[in-house]
């Protein structure tokens, strides 16, 4: 059986295999890192809005992020609701900055997102929340974010603690996560939000402030158009988008507007460029060492292109095998930091494969510049 040539350049020495490959795997850890932290930066931000069951969703035209609060009038759903096509306009309530919850234990104070909504309404998607819903029924008591930050405290079903002053029992837990914004997540029914918050209260309940309305269509309807037709009949101080294209705002937002989508872009770059610098080195020390054995190879007639080939294939390999042990180290750290931090650090399949392109393009790149030195040598010269 012919065994290829780049693979017994790369297996004659396995202690330099494996520092080559810690080295590769070092850059595939470093790209991994940048692109999870800006994709749970977006997938975090805009988890709540996935989390609710509605067609589509009206909010305050001002509004340009989902934690940047613009209430509007309540009386805008009642108009809503009223559009041939919409079932239901369920209100949905949000205090962010005033919403103060003490940790039982050290009894200090730290600021959570409060949702409330009507107990007895549709409201949510999942099923961990909808079995609990029901419950908050029971004056002054919450749903608590299971994987709130560890300042929030470990709270369990049936303790009591403060939120915003006043006295609340937890009654079950549910697991969203964290945010860049956000420590931790309470819900709450609209009368305990109210007695929380009751700035937020109007004498009139349709003037009420709102934050979102979900809107719920009759089955078989043209989600777009009715959205569109909602925009036309509403007064333009709200607007009304479907789930999905909130969603694609939200995510437009932090990818677009934010620094910190540039800053972990800009990492991701930097962990390519080491991870070129690393494997040109890895192939340039390989091929200096090899200075002999590619000049007979030449002064025996292989050509130009079968050298070629044997140097890429040996970067492809390194690029292939190395890409191995910083996947399992990647895998490894995007739990721990899910678990210390609540977000959504998550290793898909799409972002596995992403990855594994640019450490391929990155090793071939080192390549390229590698095969010039092989390519440049003349066997007169070696010998």
């Amino acid at each position: 059986m012919r065994v290829p040539l780049a693979w017994k350049n790369l297996t004659g020495d396995p202690p330099r295999m494996l520092m080559s490959l810690l080295g590769i795997g070092f850059s595939v850890v470093l790209m991994l890192m940048q692109l999870g932290f800006r994709n749970s930066l977006v997938d975090s931000q805009v988890h709540l809005i996935h989390t609710f069951d509605c067609d589509a969703i009206v909010l305050s035209r001002s509004k340009y992020q989902l934690n940047r609060l613009q209430p509007f009038s309540r009386r805008r759903l009642h108009q809503a609701a009223g559009v041939e096509g919409v079932v239901s306009a369920e209100p949905v309530y949000m205090a962010l900055p005033e919403a103060l919850w003490r940790n039982p234990s050290d009894r200090t104070r730290h600021r959570i997102r409060v949702v409330g909504v009507d107990p007895l309404a549709a409201v949510f998607g999942r099923e961990d929340l909808t079995s609990l819903q029901q419950r908050l029924v029971v004056p002054d008591t919450v749903l608590l974010d299971s994987r709130c930050r560890n300042a929030i405290g470990r709270v369990s079903e049936g303790d009591s603690t403060e939120l915003s002053g006043r006295r609340v029992r937890v009654i079950g837990g549910f697991a969203l996560g964290t945010d860049f914004q956000v420590d931790g997540t309470a819900v709450t029914s609209s009368r305990t939000f109210f007695n929380l918050f009751p700035e937020y209260r109007a004498a009139d309940p349709k003037l009420s402030r709102v934050e979102l309305g979900l809107l719920t269509f009759s089955p078989g309807s043209d989600v777009e158009a009715l959205v569109a037709r909602l925009n036309a009949v509403l007064p333009p101080d709200v607007v009304t988008m479907s789930r999905q294209s909130l969603i694609r705002l939200e995510r437009d937002f932090w990818m677009a507007n934010s620094p910190v989508g540039l800053v972990f872009n800009l990492g991701t770059v930097v962990g390519f460029i080491v991870g070129v610098v690393i494997c040109a080195q890895i192939l340039f020390t390989e091929v200096s060492e090899k200075r002999p054995q590619f000049a007979t190879l030449k002064a025996i007639g292989y050509s130009n292109g079968y050298l070629t080939r044997v140097v890429l294939t040996q970067a492809g390999l390194l690029a292939v095998f190395g890409f191995v042990p910083g996947l399992a180290a990647s895998w490894l750290i995007y739990r721990g930091v899910a678990g210390l931090t609540g977000l959504m650090m998550q290793l898909s399949t799409e972002l596995s494969l992403t990855v594994l392109v640019l450490t391929v393009t990155m090793c071939l790149v080192s390549g390229l510049s590698a095969v010039r030195t092989v390519l440049a040598m003349d066997p007169a010269d070696v010998f």
